[in-house]
C-alpha cells in the first residue's frame, strides 16, 4: 500500500537546499530535552563523535550553528536550532491529516481493482488514538477504508450529504455548562433513522508550556498571553467559545482567537514551539508535546450513520472489531481516554438525551 510521507529542506539564500535528515531532527530534540551532549549519545546509543560530527556537518551545510555548548553545563540549541525543528514539527501536524486522507483515497482506489473487500467512507473529527487504531493492518486485510480527518461539523456535514456512510464526532458531557455547544452541533445531530456507536470519553482541557503560574483566558484578555484556537468546523472551537462568553470576554478581542489549526496535535505543537500560550485541546496532545494539562471538562467521541448501514457488510466487519480486547487496550492506554462503552449501539435520540443527563 502507498505511504505518503512528508520530508523538509532548507532553502538558503543563494538557493541551495539541504536536506534535513529525520535522524539530525531527532538528535536536535534529544540534545534540546536532555540538555547534553553526551546524554543526547547514550539516549540515541550513538558515539560522542559521530553525533558531534553529524551536527558540525550541518552547520556547514545549513551556514548557521545548530547547537551552543557550554563545557561542563551542557549544551542547548541555538535560536536557529530550535526554530529549525519547531518549524519542521509543525509543518509535519498541521500537513498530516490531509496528507492521510490522500493516501486512503488512492489505497482504496487500488485495492478496489486489485482486491474484492468490503468499502466503507468515514469523516472522522480529529483524534489521536482513533488514528492510530486505523492504521491497525490487521483491519485492512479484511477491510478496504477511505477515511478523511477533520472537525465534527464537517464530518457530520459529509454524511448529511451522503459523501461517507460513518461520520465520527465528539460532544461535551453535561448540558449546563455546555448548553452553548449542544445547540449548535444539534443542528447537525438530527433525524430519526440515525444511530450512535459509542467509542470512548476523553478528557479535555487547556494546554500551556510548563510553568508555575500557568496563562489563562484573562492573562490573553490583557495581552500577557496568545491564544490558539481549532477552526470553525469544529466542536472544540464552539467550546472555546462558549468558555469566552462564561468568562465574559469578546472573542473577537482576544489575541490569537483567529489563529486556528486543524487538529489537537497541530494546536499543542504551536504551543510548544512558543507561538502561542493557551489552547483548548485532548490530554493526549499535551502529553504528546510535554505540556501543562488542566482539565476543563470530559466529552464523548462516538461514530453517526444511518440505521439501514448497520448491516452494510463493511460494518459488520468494523463493529466487532471496534469491541475487541486489542482495540479497548489500545484506547485504555491513550492518556485521558477511557472505553467504558465501547461500541454499543443505540438511536441518536436516546444517546443524545444520555449525554445530556450524565
Amino acid at each position: 500500500m502507498l505511504n505518503l510521507k512528508v520530508s523538509a529542506r532548507w532553502k538558503k539564500d543563494d538557493g541551495q537546499t539541504v536536506e534535513l535528515d529525520q535522524r539530525l531532527l531527532s538528535a536536535l530534540k534529544t540534545i534540546d530535552s536532555e540538555g547534553s551532549i553526551s546524554l543526547a549519545c547514550k539516549s540515541l546509543g550513538v558515539s560522542y563523535r559521530t553525533l558531534w560530527s553529524q551536527i558540525q556537518q550541518y552547520n556547514e551545510m545549513l551556514g548557521e550553528d545548530l547547537v551552543a555548548t557550554h563545557g561542563r553545563a551542557g549544551a542547548c540549541l541555538t535560536r536557529f536550532g530550535h526554530k529549525l525543528i519547531w518549524m519542521v514539527e509543525q509543518g509535519n501536524v498541521r500537513v498530516a491529516p490531509d496528507l492521510g486522507t490522500v493516501g486512503e483515497q488512492l489505497n482504496a482506489e487500488w485495492l478496489d481493482i486489485e482486491q474484492n473487500k468490503p468499502w466503507i467512507s468515514l469523516a472522522l473529527s480529529d483524534d489521536l488514538a482513533l488514528q492510530n487504531l486505523f492504521q491497525n493492518t490487521a483491519l485492512y486485510k479484511k477491510l478496504q477504508l477511505s477515511l478523511r480527518w477533520s472537525g465534527s461539523i464537517a464530518a457530520l456535514s459529509a454524511l448529511h450529504r451522503g459523501e461517507v456512510r460513518v461520520a465520527g464526532c465528539h460532544l461535551p458531557v453535561g448540558l449546563d455548562e455546555h448548553s452553548h455547544v449542544h445547540q449548535i452541533m444539534r443542528r447537525w445531530l438530527r433525524g430519526s433513522n440515525l444511530s450512535v456507536v459509542e467509542l470512548f470519553e476523553r478528557d479535555i482541557g487547556w494546554m500551556s508550556r510548563p510553568v508555575a503560574s500557568p496563562p489563562t483566558l484573562d492573562d490573553v484578555a490583557k495581552r500577557r498571553a496568545l491564544l490558539v484556537n481549532r477552526n470553525s468546523a469544529s466542536s472544540t472551537h464552539h467550546q472555546l467559545n462558549a468558555l469566552i462568553t462564561k468568562a465574559g470576554l469578546n472573542p473577537e478581542e482576544l489575541p490569537g482567537y483567529y489563529h486556528e489549526e486543524n487538529s489537537h496535535l497541530a494546536v499543542a505543537c504551536t504551543i510548544a514551539a512558543g507561538h502561542g500560550d493557551l489552547g483548548l485541546g485532548i490530554r493526549a496532545a499535551a502529553n504528546h508535546y510535554g505540556l501543562q494539562f488542566r482539565l476543563v471538562s470530559k466529552e464523548q467521541y462516538f461514530l453517526v450513520l444511518h440505521n439501514n448501514d448497520l448491516n452494510y457488510p463493511a460494518m459488520e466487519i468494523m463493529l466487532p472489531w471496534l469491541t475487541s480486547p486489542e482495540v479497548l487496550a489500545q484506547v485504555e492506554q491513550t492518556a485521558g481516554y477511557r472505553a467504558t462503552r465501547l461500541g454499543r449501539t443505540q438511536a441518536l435520540e436516546v444517546f443524545l438525551n444520555e449525554i445530556q443527563e450524565k
